[in-house]
């Protein structure tokens, strides 16, 4: 494997762990695990020296922090990603608000948040989700989203108060997130006390858009993609500030599956997001673009091997060998979209299966030169512990987490004067 500077940044470690931004003004308002914090964006931002003028891109958008803290700073940015839910919660938090609008369509809804008023649910929902708000809870849930639909606002607005009510839902649900999976709990939380909570987050947010004084101009969008395919043209960024999936088995549609298939999804469209989503996961079965010019790096093939050897799961060692064919269609693209000169900070997280350890920081950095980025260094922000069942059989063995810093090279004018005469040199044959 090749040589790359790795530099130590612990007093980082902060910045990438989601727990911040629950005190954080708008970034609150829906947050997903393994985010990385505004101080992040922030800080590349600065260090860059990125202005109004630059443009970023955030091929795994989540729920939006990139964006957001793009946004704080005044620098367009633009969004992707595959969940429906992640591409809501990242538009809601870039949306321009009117206050006197949002208010005006808060004292409507308010009437709507009245137990007397809620029945069964009005349609079919999948067992998911019956199970997971049973009595009169999904009924609840139910009545509000169509109240909500009916709003005379904008789509914009609708939206606002979508998120709350989904950011409420995980205190009602009896499937709860643990790790990467969801687990059946025992909850005396009742429909009677979902008005008093759906107001205090909506106050809330209505009070993160009185105090907030962002700027107010469309420069900032969320919309639904896939990173190993982008829909932009060439040379469109000045840089990227991103985290794809880690690749310790965390699925999220299974994650936020009683989100996605209350609001957006049926049973089987969640299906086929699942196994659409980035190689994370071992119930990941991508249909991806062709991969021409990939060559697995060898360090990567030697860890597999050995892995394949130690277990009986012939799934984990097919998911790090599709996770790093991912990562190369996504850094392909990224190359792609990129402006030269551009800046690329990918924020990953090292695993270990069967004892071996699966360096995600070297690996992403030679794939990203395969594709024709410049490795500019490894930021070791933190170190997380393995598993408890790894720990067990192998020891305690810490993992990496690391920023992974890249730049796009600038051609020299003889080379684009040479590929401009070998394009000319092609269309004449």
């Amino acid at each position: 494997m090749a040589d790359f500077l790795v530099e130590k940044r612990l007093e980082w470690n902060r910045w990438v762990s989601p727990k911040p931004l629950a005190t954080k003004p708008v970034h609150r308002w829906y947050i997903f695990p393994h985010s990385f914090t505004s101080e992040l964006v922030h800080e590349l931002i600065s260090q860059w020296s990125l202005g109004p003028k630059d443009h970023i891109l955030d091929p795994f958008a989540g729920a939006g922090t990139t964006l957001l803290a793009a946004r704080e700073k005044g620098i367009p940015a633009t969004g992707y990603d595959l969940s429906p839910l992640a591409v809501l919660a990242a538009r809601v938090k870039v949306a321009n608000y009117r206050l006197s609008k949002i208010r005006g369509a808060w004292k409507k809804l308010q009437p709507a948040l009245d137990p007397r008023k809620w029945s069964g649910p009005s349609r079919e929902y999948p067992d998911l989700v019956r199970l997971a708000l049973p009595g009169k809870l999904l009924g609840a849930f139910d009545a509000i989203s169509r109240r909500i639909a009916a709003l005379s606002c904008s789509s914009a607005e609708k939206e606002f108060f979508q998120v709350a009510m989904l950011r409420s839902l995980p205190k009602y649900s009896r499937a709860t997130a643990t790790g990467g999976w969801l687990k059946w709990v025992h909850k005396q939380t009742s429909a009677r006390s979902l008005p008093s909570t759906l107001s205090r987050l909506i106050e809330a947010m209505i009070g993160d858009i009185e105090m907030s004084e962002l700027p107010r101009r469309a420069r900032w969008r969320a919309k639904q993609a896939d990173a190993r395919k982008l829909p932009d043209r060439a040379s469109t960024y000045t840089a990227v500030i991103t985290s794809p999936p880690y690749p310790n088995r965390h699925d999220y549609t299974r994650v936020f599956g009683v989100e996605l298939m209350f609001a957006f999804l049926d049973w089987e469209e969640t299906r086929k997001l699942r196994h659409q989503s980035f190689h994370s996961h071992p119930e990941a079965y991508p249909i991806r673009p062709k991969a021409r010019g990939y060559r697995k790096p060898r360090s990567l093939a030697r860890a597999v091997a050995r892995i394949r050897k130690m277990t009986n799961e012939p799934r984990i060692p097919r998911m790090l060998d599709g996770f790093f064919l991912d990562m190369y269609l996504c850094l392909r693209e990224v190359t792609r979209v990129c402006k030269p000169g551009a800046k690329v900070a990918f924020v990953v997280g090292n695993a270990q299966y069967c004892g071996q350890e699966i360096l995600v920081d070297e690996l992403t950095a030679q794939i990203g030169e395969k594709v024709g980025l410049k490795c500019d260094g490894l930021l070791v922000a933190r170190y997380r512990g393995n598993s408890a069942q790894q720990m067990g059989e192998y020891g305690r063995t810490p993992s990496r987490e690391s920023v992974v810093l890249f730049h796009k090279p600038r051609l020299h004018k003889r080379g684009n004067q040479r590929t401009r005469k070998a394009r000319r040199q092609v269309g004449t044959r």
